[in-house]
């Protein structure tokens, strides 16, 4: 149980991917270990559900800003955060170490090939702190090189950038990549600059959907209660999707449903996912006292009627046997 509860605790406010391409890369990116710290927890700001003015006083984000290691773009009529900038140095750092490689070194692995599918494995372990890539999975991954005729790296950032947004399981991520091959994506710095573009909310909101047993495209309604419940209620995916999977144990799970759980929880100001196990468990609480007290409210009810009923059929004896004349 405490197991458990830790696991919730340590798991319940997300998790935040880094290659180690970055980390072994430091040095020659002139990060010291401090401001590596600064750069890590900028980019764990910029994955909360705050507007940019929040984002902008957060002292993190400032010193990633000034630095050069994120800027600001526009998304429609918004602007957000983005670190575009860190990844196009390590892109041009990559660059400058493929050039300096011996052409030996570069004969010799492409006569091995630079595909490491054991890499990409033990990656995914680390990231979800669990051995749970399936069969189905590691087929996709190996057709991630073979059919599309991506290189490792390209796919472990592929993987980082959909994991970084929420997309961490095979069916969330497998149709944006390809999205990635059929627009022509072939070097990181395209590849980065499409997923900032990618329309995330269509992709949450189907997942959202799949949960609660619905398929097909995605209307304006439920995305418009989605950006509800992520922009102004403040929700994180992983909280929403607990909403969605509560509404399972109902006969008619919906958006609606969804709707209502998570309006409780704004109300209650739950945030992250152990306050919302928390608070289903205190709602079960209260739901079982009161249905004790409304079965302790029938059999009184039960007791009465019955009692009344007795001195009825009492009297009414004794009413016959006068009407009768009997002694």
């Amino acid at each position: 149980m405490q197991n458990r509860e830790y696991i919730q605790w340590l798991m319940g406010e997300g998790q935040l991917a880094v290659p180690l391409a970055l980390l072994h890369n430091i040095q020659s990116l002139n990060l010291s270990p401090e401001n590596l710290g600064y750069l890590l927890l900028a980019l764990a700001e910029s994955e909360k559900a705050i507007t940019p003015e929040e984002m902008a006083k957060n002292p993190w984000v400032k010193w990633s800003l000034a630095e050069g290691w994120a800027s600001w773009i526009k998304e429609g009529d918004k602007k957000k955060i983005s670190f575009l900038p860190l990844w196009d140095r390590l892109y041009h750092l990559w660059e400058k170490q493929q050039q300096d490689l011996p052409a030996e070194k570069v004969i010799s692995l492409k006569m091995e090939g630079e595909f490491d599918y054991n890499k990409i494995l033990k990656w995914l372990d680390q990231v979800r702190g669990t051995l749970s890539i399936t069969f189905r999975e590691k087929q996709v991954l190996q057709e991630f090189n073979l059919k599309y005729g991506w290189s490792t790296e390209f796919i472990l950032i592929f993987l980082q950038l959909c994991f970084e947004r929420g997309q961490t399981t095979l069916q969330t991520y497998q149709p944006i990549a390809k999205k990635v091959y059929g627009n022509g994506i072939h070097t990181v710095e395209e590849l980065i600059s499409f997923m900032s573009d990618l329309d995330w909310i269509q992709y949450k909101v189907i997942e959202v959907k799949k949960c609660v047993g619905q398929y097909g495209g995605v209307t304006r309604p439920q995305r418009e209660m989605y950006l509800k419940w992520h922009k102004q209620w403040k929700f994180s995916h992983e909280v929403i999707m607990r909403a969605a999977e509560e509404t399972v144990r109902t006969n008619s799970p919906s958006f609606k449903y969804i709707d209502s759980i998570l309006e409780d929880w704004h109300h209650q100001g739950v945030k992250t996912v152990q306050e919302a196990i928390m608070a289903l468990q205190e709602h079960d609480q209260q739901y079982e006292q009161k249905h004790k007290q409304k079965q302790e409210q029938k059999k009184t009810e039960k007791r009465k009627t019955g009692n009344t009923k007795k001195r009825i059929s009492h009297t009414d004896s004794r009413d016959w046997e006068k009407m009768l004349g009997i002694d």
